[in-house]
């Protein structure tokens, strides 16, 4: 049997636990214990299935246990350690993982147990204290004595550990809160943590994250709440049946200030949904129109000649009329602009090519927090030929939040690689942009509270998308950021916080970035909560009309509109689902009553026309239509469906005009063959013809595509007068005019 097969195993078991069918998950424990010879593991699966046959055999015969559920929970549980035992004793031995590769390599070094590993690690930190004090550096540029070092084969224990005693874990628990250890090495022992318990349930793990939640440093804080949250997502509902994380939660109810910032988190989480969406929009809009244009931008803004002294004397005003060329890049720029302001992650596309380094070969590495006493950057900082090598600019790229951690090593180790004149255009580059960041970032701490809060824990986030996203060997990982990331849907987050403004910020950034399947599910979690929201009802009705579900929608208007009869914005929607339903009688109902409440309105009497015309009324349908021509003049669209109902009615003078009119401002390929209906209509037969065959030639799929439309159209041509007998001499005219 195949990992994958092994995995898929996994999952199967590890749901049918979720959905407590332990019989089927000890059937299929039952089966792969056999096939692997695990013995302990038979043993332990008998053991388990006699426990619950006798749980089964008392319920049935009506023993009352007031312990019964208790005992249910830990049956579960220990299934659930069953299930995580067989795997890790078969993927131990037959993955090539990296994961089971670094345990295989502890196992067989010398430091296969942790505290002795955790002494090691002090006495280097000792070691370095002591030669930093006598003024003595030792040279680490070598990636692979780097390696070496304590504090990566500490990380890299923490990240593979699959048992921690209580010794251990307060040993753990003693580093991340000491002072005198580098925040930059007790940052990546939380991110071991995390990527372990990602990588295997870990209960120990999950509650030393849990029991760090309030740490002074902000740049531990915020890796902490990041990795329990991603935790508690994967195993929600493993998790429940812990009294040890049920307590932890509880006592977070008490934390307003730290509810918030694990919202803020979850919204960085939900966000990079949109990461792939703005690569693909900088790969395919908006990179391919500023290299299209670049002749234009080089002639407009004379670029050969701004040496010039006029030059520095100001702003080139052609660079105004270059946008106006192209306004749909300038509205690109504005949007991604925006994204980067809200925290998106608009620099992926830009900094993946430049994790090819040999910092990046340690697993570690791309996590580590960014500090400009990082030993790996030194000999990067010597060079003082750019603008870089300047202490007050790599202080704000240090402390900037628009570059994830792992974006600014790349930055910085990509340096000695680059020609002079690109470090120095790079450089009075990221000056001017640093400094305008510093500004905006300074006035937004001083506004928003946890701002800061919130720099850290999105840079960290974009670490980790980083990391499951442009490592090596990053398919080895089960990606998180392919996860759902329905946080409202999950337990854990409902024992952190009962508070209905938590769920609703998450609902509305849903709605916002148009997630409208999550967004529903979560405005009605709040609905059930806050009864007879009228906004909460609305939003409801819109997500499910986003998700083209127009009954259950318009139940949603309909109740809006009791609670507040009359409202213009829910009495329309109430009229556009009737029509989204082919209900027309219903919709003009409705929109009479819109029309009540604003007479002037153009899409009311617009929909009021369209309404007229679904019921096959055109004279009443052409009044309204005439409305809104009257009403706004420019509207050429208007002139469509007024032509069509001019020709049904027989008004073909009229049909005409319109038709001509929009041949010569706004054709469609159907209008050409509308207009040959009128021509053929006024026994303009020639003229008919060639409308016809121009609106074939424009038609994919030819004469057949234009039979079908014609099929549709046939009983207006009758009312109008053709000869149900010229139909067939008509169209077989216009085939031989087709093959000419």
């Amino acid at each position: 049997m195949s990992i994958s097969d092994i995995k898929e195993k996994q999952v199967a078991i590890e749901t049918a636990l979720s959905e407590k069918r332990i019989k089927d998950a000890l059937n299929m424990l039952g089966e792969l214990t056999k096939v692997h010879q695990v013995s302990d593991l038979i043993d332990e699966h008998y053991n388990l299935e006699f426990t619950y046959k006798s749980m089964l055999k008392y319920t049935v015969e009506g023993v009352n246990d007031p312990e019964r559920q208790k005992v249910y929970n830990n049956i579960l549980i220990s299934c659930y350690q069953l299930c995580d035992n067989l795997m890790r004793a078969i993927q131990d031995i037959q993955s090539s993982e990296i994961f089971y590769e670094t345990r295989r390599m502890i196992q067989a070094g010398p430091h296969k147990q942790l505290l002795p590993l955790i002494e090691k690690f002090y006495s280097d930190v000792a070691g370095k204290q002591m030669s930093e004090q006598a003024g003595v550096h030792r040279n680490t540029t070598n990636t692979g004595a780097s390696e070496l070092e304590a504090d990566v084969q500490l990380f890299r224990k923490l990240w593979v550990i699959d048992k921690i005693s209580k010794e251990e874990s307060e040993q753990i628990k003693n580093i991340i809160n000491d002072e005198s250890v580098h925040f930059g090495q007790r940052c990546i022992f939380i991110s071991a943590l995390t990527l372990g318990a990602l990588n295997e349930f870990n209960l120990q793990k999950t509650l030393l994250l849990l029991d760090t939640v309030h740490h002074a440093n902000k740049e531990i804080k915020q890796r902490v709440l990041t990795g329990f949250l991603l935790i508690l997502f994967k195993y929600d509902k493993r998790v429940q049946l812990y009294t040890e994380v049920n307590s932890r939660l509880s006592l977070l109810q008490q934390d307003e200030s730290l509810q918030n910032n694990i919202i803020t988190i979850i919204i960085q989480l939900i966000r990079t949904r949109e990461t792939e969406k703005i690569s693909k929009k900088l790969t395919d809009e908006i990179i391919p129109e500023v290299v299209k244009m670049q002749p234009n931008l080089r002639n407009k803004l004379d670029l050969d000649n701004m040496i010039s002294d006029k030059f520095n004397e100001g702003e080139n005003p052609d660079w105004e009329d270059f946008f106006q060329d192209s306004p749909e890049l300038m509205s690109k720029l504005e949007e991604l602009s925006e994204l980067q302001m809200e925290g998106a992650d608009v620099f992926l596309n830009t900094f993946k090519m430049l994790k090819h380094f040999s910092f990046f070969s340690g697993v570690s590495n791309w996590l580590i927090p960014f500090y400009l006493e990082n030993e790996e950057l030194q000999s990067v900082l010597k060079d003082d030929t750019n603008v870089l090598s300047s202490r007050a600019v790599q202080n704000s790229l240090a402390n900037s939040g628009f570059l994830c951690n792992s974006d600014k090593y790349s930055l910085f180790l990509s340096i000695p690689h680059m020609p002079q004149f690109q470090k120095d255009m790079m450089g009075k580059m990221l000056e001017q942009q640093l400094e305008q960041m510093d500004e905006i970032e300074a006035d937004e701490r001083l506004v928003q509270a946890g701002k800061e809060d919130s720099i850290i824990s999105n840079r960290y986030v974009q670490d980790l998308y980083r990391f499951y996203k442009l490592h090596p060997r990053h398919k080895q990982f089960e990606d998180v950021f392919s996860w759902r990331m329905d946080f409202h849907n999950k337990w854990f987050i409902h024992q952190i916080t009962h508070n209905t403004k938590h769920l609703r910020q998450i609902a509305e950034f849903l709605f916002k970035k148009e997630y409208f399947q999550e967004a529903f599910e979560a405005f009605e979690l709040i609905d059930l909560k806050e009864l007879n929201k009228i906004e909460i009802i609305q939003k409801i009705g819109y997500c499910q009309q986003q998700l083209k579900k127009y009954e259950p929608a318009l139940i949603a208007y309909q109740k809006a509109d009791i609670l507040k009869p009359e409202q213009l914005w829910t009495t329309k929607k109430i009229a556009l689902m009737h029509k989204l339903l082919k209900q027309p009688e219903k919709a003009l109902e409705y929109y009479r009553i819109a029309e009540r409440l604003k007479p002037e309105d153009l899409h009311t009497q617009a929909s009021i026309g369209h309404c007229y015309l679904d019921l096959k009324d055109y004279a009443q349908a052409l009044k309204y239509y005439f409305k809104v021509e009257y009403l706004d003049t420019s509207n050429t669209k208007v002139w469509r469906p007024i032509a069509w109902c001019s020709l049904v009615t027989g008004n073909l003078e009229q049909a005409e005009k319109y038709y001509q009119k929009l041949l010569i401002t706004d054709s469609r390929t159907q209008d050409l063959v509308n207009i040959g209906h009128v021509l053929w209509c006024k026994n303009k037969r020639k003229e008919a013809l060639q409308s016809y065959q121009k609106g074939i030639g424009k038609m994919k799929g030819g004469f057949d595509e234009f039979f079908e439309t014609f099929k549709e159209d046939k009983p207006f041509l009758l009312v109008n007068g053709i000869n149900q007998e010229d139909i067939p001499i008509m169209l077989d005219q216009l085939k031989f005019l087709l093959e000419e």
